[in-house]
């Protein structure tokens, strides 16, 4: 059973979190479409807990508490150093933005970002992100090359439909991952973003995925030299074990 006050407080923290420069009581309230009196309450709460800070100018924003839990969060999910290293190479050569994810616990979850000259990042794409894994490029990957099973597994526990671009019934998704894994690598074309599409390999023995999203029209127009750029700098990784597809 969920406690509304709590939901509400990290509602809160979200909104606070994704505002930038910070919010005033009045436009947290606006947005979560309760009484300003209930707004000042969980502010309160949250401020005096070290989760929100008040400026002067009645703003509120991410309190000091914050920064302790975002550091125990990035400590579980960070990224060997010697793939950021690539990530940034990756980044550097295509300009576009380049994101490293991992298998955990039947999804791929994003652990690094790091943008290039050119880049776009995708709306609500961050550290730690999971979902909609067979709409994804390195989702795709790590399904097709994560511990036999992968795929199984993720098959009973998700619906494949969410995206009108991605794979919409199993056997589709199958069909779509034996194809990765023969390729060796997985091209997302606007299926998880409108206007974005992506390329991932594998990396790390399989067990994660290195790639780049760009923007559609400039992902058509350079697409082999993308692919052969994700390729070039993911070879210097762990290559790869192949498996024969699930049953």
């Amino acid at each position: 059973m969920l406690i509304q006050s709590v939901s509400r407080a990290v509602e809160v923290l979200e909104l606070v979190a994704r505002s930038g420069g910070g919010l005033r009581a009045a436009e947290i309230a606006s947005k979560l479409d309760v009484p300003l009196p209930t707004a000042f309450h969980l502010l309160s709460t949250l401020t005096g807990s070290g989760m929100l800070t008040k400026l002067d100018d009645r703003r509120y924003q991410l309190g000091p508490k914050v920064g302790l839990l975002a550091e125990a969060f990035e400590a579980q999910i960070s990224a060997p150093e010697y793939l950021v290293t690539c990530l940034r190479e990756l980044a550097d050569l295509t300009g576009e933005t380049a994101y490293l994810s991992a298998w955990r616990n039947g999804d791929a979850v994003l652990l690094s970002i790091i943008e290039g000259q050119r880049a776009v990042r995708v709306t609500g794409l961050h550290m730690g992100y999971s979902g909609l894994t067979h709409a994804r490029a390195s989702g795709k990957v790590l399904l097709a090359f994560s511990a036999a099973g992968a795929l199984d597994d993720y098959l009973q526990k998700h619906a494949v439909s969410k995206s009108a671009r991605a794979a919409t019934d199993p056997a589709s998704l199958r069909q779509e991952i034996g194809m990765v894994r023969d390729a060796g690598y997985a091209i997302d074309q606007e299926a998880f973003a409108e206007g974005v599409s992506c390329v991932a390999a594998p990396v790390a023995d399989g067990t994660m995925a290195m790639g780049i999203s760009a923007p559609s029209e400039r992902f058509r127009e350079n697409r082999e030299e993308l692919i052969s750029m994700v390729l070039d700098v993911t070879s210097k990784t762990v290559t790869p074990r192949l498996r024969s597809a699930s049953a």
